[in-house]
């Protein structure tokens, strides 16, 4: 399985960088340059042969995919052992109140969604746990990933759901407005040794969470990923769309390197016909 998984993700890289500017020399390959220059204070990671600042490596995310808004949700909903300092807490910073900008009648659809995100009922139920992509910024919240850095291209493998994202780094547009995609269109480009993607063409399938947070096929998220040291990357995600939101919001997160020797990035398989995961993925104890 482990095998197939890295073939799946050499796969999907060549037939990315198939499209790109210019193939990959032998000599491309593993070579570094010196590090970046690093602002006053600040951590100057090495660089790929193409000049990127060097973030490659399996990423662990802090956070939660259950309910973005409030870290602790699903330990008091599904009994668990809670941890009162996780009540109320949020991935979002902006608003300060930690709470996602709703219009109105979006409130009330999330509103309903929350209160029967566990019932077995097709229109409450999340995309994921039928297999769908995860879309961004989920898919960097919800189980390890792996970055790679081939030349002109920062290319994202996701443990679940066999999904990667390739980001171009040649400055070209954006795909046709009409076209809308599960994992979106990223254009990325580097600001320093920070890493700055502009994603656009959304679907409105994905949601953040397991709760039902939402948004429509007018989001637009600017990303950026900042190396704090040689294994941690801080992420913000600023969210725009003007259907569902009265304001733009903040999303952070912090990734930390699994640092762990061999460490392989493992498939999480997902089938939709698996009825039994299903209903232990719909299901609370004691019900």
């Amino acid at each position: 399985m482990k095998n197939y998984l890295r073939s799946s993700i050499v796969l999907a890289v060549m037939v990315v960088l198939a499209q790109g500017p210019r193939a990959i020399g032998a000599a491309d390959q593993g070579a570094q340059r010196p590090a970046a220059p690093a602002p006053a204070g600040g951590y100057a990671p090495a660089r790929t042969s193409d000049g990127q600042p060097d973030i490659q490596g399996i990423w662990n995310p802090i956070g939660t995919f259950y309910n973005i808004q409030d870290l602790g949700f699903q330990a008091r909903y599904q009994n668990f052992r809670d941890d009162p300092a996780q009540r109320g807490k949020s991935l979002i910073i902006d608003p300060p109140d930690g709470k996602i900008p709703y219009q109105p009648w979006a409130a009330e659809k999330v509103k309903l969604v929350l209160e029967h995100h566990a019932d077995p009922t097709p229109q409450f139920l999340d995309p994921n746990a039928r297999c769908f992509m995860q879309g961004v910024p989920r898919h960097l919240n919800n189980r390890e990933f792996e970055i790679f850095q081939p030349p002109g291209y920062v290319v994202v493998f996701n443990m679940a759901h066999h999904t990667y994202r390739a980001i171009p780094l040649n400055g070209g547009p954006h795909i046709p407005e009409p076209i809308k995609l599960w994992m979106g269109d990223s254009r990325g480009r580097w600001d320093g040794n920070t890493l700055v993607v502009d994603v656009t063409n959304n679907n409105d399938q994905p949601w953040f969470d397991v709760v039902g947070s939402f948004h429509s096929d007018a989001m637009r998220v600017a990303e950026r990923f900042v190396p704090i040291n040689a294994d941690t990357i801080e992420y913000t995600s600023v969210i725009t769309d003007p259907k569902v939101y009265t304001r733009p919001w903040t999303m952070k997160l912090t990734f930390v390197r699994n640092k762990d020797y061999g460490a392989e990035l493992y498939e999480e398989a997902c089938f939709e016909s698996n009825e039994r995961t299903l209903e232990l993925m719909l299901s609370r104890p004691g019900r």
